[in-house]
């Protein structure tokens, strides 16, 4: 069976080409087409396939089979084996797909070549791309290391270029990973003597055509590193939105871009200082209502229930804690928040078997166990039923203003 003509090699730059349709399988809604040639670059090498146009319906995807490329269609086409049909490439999404595939090559050259880091996978997704590196202990001063020197050689411009082979034989280069054992073409994609590596992707002509890239991070990954990164256009999409970021934060803390860091790292250790003392003044008060609370006629019931209007989940289960601890069950429920809390002194209240089927049949979501239970619901309503049949189902009373 005759192989398809790959214009996405052979032509690189075309966005546009003539092809004859040999013949179409698959479903009439959803066509597959196989051509003489083609420029939609199939699904491979951890990139995935160009988009565009076939005869003006839209193209879902693309494979490659046999050395026979097909291209399965979003709807039906009016066409039968013979006809010429019009291709229209997504130059967007093939420009996108080269960009982060040279950027990795370049990447995973210069990890190798500063740490010995040699790459042992590669994802290209829809927002980010991912390299697997066989070096566990990457940090954050290896990847700022590596990403100024991924700059110096953008900057420098080192053409990209292609060896096929045969004619030529893989042995004579200096491959940075083996060449698959099965292909009987394969090619080589050099970045002007910094880089050999075996790839079937599509590359750009030169390292300054990736304009930029940007380390995103790094996480260890079974045994191994794997760093996340963006090119090209992503890069600078990526570089711009930190940028006014940074620009934004710092006009709302009244500082400079570079003191930023320094009056960021001030404000959290304050917010963190005010938030304990928020939290310690929450306990406090809590506390103070149960005890005014058990000073009444009669002090406290067995179980009562506290329904909180201003205030939010946390505050409510602050209250049912105090009560408990002074020997009362209670429901306690946040009415901003539509969720309603339930402690008891000890483990034999069985709130969770007790509660979750009431939550339930409101309308609810929640759980918990002997001496607790939380639920919420979407909407009052539920909030108000669910807290009837548990304060029945309790016996709670319910408590004055608090």
């Amino acid at each position: 069976m005759a192989r398809t003509e790959k214009l996405y090699y052979s032509d690189p730059p075309a966005l546009e080409a003539e092809a004859t349709l040999l013949r179409v399988e698959g479903e009439p809604a959803a066509p597959i087409l196989e051509l003489d040639r083609t420029i939609f670059y199939p699904e491979g090498g951890g990139q995935p396939c160009d988009l565009g146009a076939i005869g003006g319906v839209e193209v879902a995807a693309v494979e490659e089979s046999g050395g026979r490329v097909l291209h399965r269609l979003a709807s039906p086409l009016a066409a039968s084996a013979g006809d010429r049909l019009r291709l229209v490439l997504d130059e967007g999404r093939r420009r996108d797909h080269s960009e982060q595939h040279t950027g990795q090559h370049l990447l995973s050259s210069t990890l190798l070549r500063l740490f010995g880091a040699a790459t042992v996978s590669f994802h290209l997704g829809a927002e980010r791309c991912t390299i697997d590196v066989d070096a566990p202990g990457l940090g954050g001063e290896d990847l700022a290391e590596a990403e100024l020197r991924i700059e110096e050689i953008i900057a420098e411009d080192y053409p990209v270029s292609v060896h096929l082979c045969p004619p030529e034989d893989p042995a004579s280069f200096p491959l940075r990973r083996k060449p698959p054992e099965s292909e009987g073409e394969i090619r080589i994609v050099e970045i002007d003597g910094l880089d050999f590596t075996p790839c079937c992707g599509t590359h750009l002509a030169s390292t300054g055509r990736i304009r930029h890239l940007k380390l995103l991070g790094a996480e260890r990954y079974k045994g191994m590193t794997r760093v996340l990164f963006v090119a090209g256009g992503r890069a600078l999409g990526e570089s711009f939105a930190a940028s006014r970021a940074a620009r934004e934060a710092a006009r709302a803390l009244g500082c400079s871009v570079p003191e930023l860091a320094a009056k960021a790292a001030r404000a959290a250790a304050r917010l963190e200082e005010l938030e304990r003392a928020a939290q310690a003044a929450m306990r406090e008060r809590a506390s103070l209502e149960a005890e005014l609370a058990s000073r009444g006629p009669g002090g406290l019931p067995p179980a009562l229930l506290v329904k909180l209007a201003d205030r939010g989940a946390e505050a409510a289960l602050e209250s049912a804690k105090a009560f408990a601890s002074r020997g009362a069950a209670c429901l306690a429920a946040s009415l901003p928040e539509l969720t309603a809390l339930a402690v008891a002194p000890s483990g034999e209240a069985r709130l969770g078997e007790r509660l979750k089927p009431l939550a339930l049949a409101a309308g609810g979501k929640g759980g918990g166990g002997g001496a607790s239970f939380r639920a919420s619901f979407a909407d009052r309503a539920g909030l108000e039923s669910f807290l009837a049949s548990a304060a029945a189902e309790l016996g709670a009373r319910e408590a004055g203003r608090v």
